[in-house]
């Protein structure tokens, strides 16, 4: 399915301008955001997509992202606060609330097996994305990837990414 996804924009450049002009007014569209607004529409992506991604598993993360515990590429730390403060932080440091994306659901871990919050950090046609699952104790496990942005839908569809990136501006909102 991916694979025909990327083909059709490919074949059709006119699609690649259409789905990124979309993808950004996505994106700005998510950055006015607030928390309790942010956290209702998570919560249905949440309740939604497993059941999506049951129904028509795509193979390629487009509804449900499977990831590993703590032993994962991504994992980069746990934060002793909790999702909304690790979220207040990283929103300090330029970080937007991510809506535009997969949910992720780790295998183990102390809490949550669905990520609580998305956050993404963009730079230079790339974006950095953060995702949070609650813990049992009140902490928060913090995950990173960065991979080609949104805006760039073949890249960003048919890329690699970096595991555990972790760029100042996160690091800081972490301390």
């Amino acid at each position: 399915m991916l694979q025909v996804t990327v083909t059709g924009l490919l074949e059709n450049p006119e699609l690649v301008i259409l789905v990124g002009l979309l993808m950004r007014a996505g994106l700005a569209w998510q950055r006015e955001l607030s928390w309790y607004e942010y956290r209702t529409l998570h919560g249905l992506k949440r309740m939604l997509f497993p059941t999506l991604d049951r129904v028509e598993p795509m193979g390629f993360g487009l509804f449900v992202t499977e990831k590993g515990g703590r032993t994962d590429g991504e994992y980069i730390v746990t934060a002793s606060n909790s999702v909304r403060e690790v979220v207040s932080g990283l929103r300090s440091e330029g970080g937007s609330l991510h809506l535009l994306s997969s949910i992720k659901r780790r295998s183990s871990g102390r809490g949550d097996t669905l990520s609580r919050a998305h956050v993404v950090f963009t730079h230079e046609g790339e974006q950095t994305e953060v995702y949070l699952f609650a813990n049992d104790d009140g902490s928060t496990d913090v995950y990173t990837h960065k991979e080609a942005s949104v805006t760039r839908p073949n890249d960003h569809l048919e890329g690699a990414y970096e595991d555990g990136v972790t760029p100042d501006r996160i690091t800081s909102a972490l301390e």
